[in-house]
């Protein structure tokens, strides 16, 4: 699943956050650990020295498999195109460089890499303390029933195969949209009676739904249990994630329709940003690289 792990950092102890859960990626897959720093295409020859040094240093407490670059030219242009040289790529990340101003997500480096890529990333939200980094106990893949959203499974499943970890499938119905669809019929002719029942047969689709993946997934030998949600999928989502504690979430940066719902205003920025647990992005293939 993955072959390298690369780790793009600036120089700070935020973006260095990532470095744990890279080395325990890497350790467990088998997969070459590959530092990379980008300087600015005006750097002088000591700057990118410097760089190489730093570089160097960090790789001393990494082990032995690491690989190092530095790179001239604007961070995410060089992580994307860098990715591209790399085997079977996953990228590592905080969501914050150098300031901790959030300069790696919103508007920026990650956002840009996110969508450029085409590699799955691993995103750790600067500032949220892991119980253990590096170490995956527990991992939620959220899916809406669609094959788009199922491309996160791959991975998510070799993830908790390489570490032994737990599965949760999750689902949410989202009953507010029944409320609204019924209520545009006019609320005197919406009995209660209709809705619930129209609420308990997505609910026993979804169960069906999930109870057929995970049965699925237990059959490549993987601990895993579903969960079906009713609600708002985000506020589902981020209480699911409060009470369960998970170690990573999974997720596709598209849902049902392939509208691309991920990475602002969307369901797993909003994990992302207020959640705790680190958020893996798997980009589904594009329609004409599925054929």
């Amino acid at each position: 699943m993955f072959a390298t792990v690369l780790v793009p950092l600036d120089g700070s102890e935020l973006a260095e956050a990532a470095l744990p859960y890279a080395k325990g990626i890497a350790e467990k897959t088998g997969a070459v650990l590959h530092l990379v720093r980008v300087v600015p295409i005006e750097a002088s020859p000591d700057e990118a020295t410097e760089a190489r040094e730093y570089l160097s240093r960090l790789s001393g407490q990494l082990g032995e498999r690491v690989q190092l670059s530095v790179r001239y030219g604007h961070p995410a242009a060089e992580i994307i195109d860098l990715v591209q040289e790399l085997a079977e790529p996953l990228i590592v990340m905080t969501t914050h460089g150098r300031g901790g101003l959030g300069r790696w997500l919103y508007g920026s480096v990650a956002d840009r890499v996110v969508r450029g890529a085409g590699a799955p990333v691993l995103l750790i939200r600067s500032g949220i303390p892991a119980r253990e980094p590096g170490v995956l106990r527990s991992i939620v893949v959220p899916l809406d029933g669609s094959v788009l959203a199922e491309a996160a499974l791959p991975a998510a499943v070799e993830l908790a195969r390489r570490f032994g970890a737990d599965l949760h499938l999750v689902r949410v119905v989202e009953t507010p949209e029944v409320y609204a669809l019924l209520g545009a019929h006019g609320t005197a002719t919406v009995s209660a009676d209709l809705i619930a029942d129209v609420t308990r047969q997505m609910v026993e689709s979804a169960s069906t739904y999930l109870s057929e993946v995970a049965e699925r997934v237990r059959g490549e030998g993987i601990r895993v249990e579903s969960h079906v949600l009713e609600g708002l999928a985000i506020e589902q989502l981020l209480a699911f994630e409060r009470e369960q504690q998970p170690d990573l979430v999974v997720m596709a940066t598209h849902g049902r329709g392939g509208l691309s719902r991920v990475i602002f205003g969307s369901v797993a920025e909003r994990v992302l940003r207020e959640g705790n647990a680190p958020v893996m992005l798997i980009r589904p293939p594009e329609p004409e690289e599925q054929g």
